[in-house]
């Protein structure tokens, strides 16, 4: 709960400057009203920082600056990255990734997998297995009747 009530003190002190404000600005301008079981001031910053940057209501410029995210200023910084990305090839870049991955069986087959590779390896290993001492193996043992 106190944390809403210290994200209200952060609002309110934007509305009525009307302009965007640094941290320390902020903080010095509502430390004394903030509500917290902390004792550590900069834990305090810290929990309020990551606050304000969940907090939809705030928004950080790009001069590293807090504004109320209806500011008119934010608003055109939103509008010219919509602009932007939209301008970009960004979302085009990816349409044709399908046709790249489309790999035909065949042309696998030939490039991968050799079949008479493969036959010739499984002979090998018939001419090794016919090779094999048949004096090991005991007809009469109980394992063969």
């Amino acid at each position: 709960m106190s944390k809403v009530r210290n994200l209200d003190l952060v609002y309110s002190y934007l509305q009525n400057t009307k302009t965007p404000s640094s941290l320390t600005e902020i903080w010095k301008s509502i430390s004394k009203d903030i509500i917290s079981q902390k004792k550590d001031e900069i834990s305090v910053i810290a929990d309020l920082y990551g606050d304000m940057v969940l907090d939809n209501r705030f928004a950080l410029t790009t001069d590293n600056l807090w504004a109320l995210s209806s500011n008119s200023s934010v608003e055109n910084v939103k509008k010219q990255y919509d602009d932007f990305i939209n301008a970009s090839d960004h979302k085009h870049r990816y349409d044709d990734l399908d046709d790249e991955l489309a790999i035909d069986d065949d042309m696998m087959l030939d490039e991968d997998y050799d079949n008479d590779d493969f036959t010739q390896d499984i002979d090998d290993f018939d001419e090794d297995f016919d090779d094999i001492d048949n004096s090991y193996i005991d007809d009469n043992d109980e394992y063969n009747q």
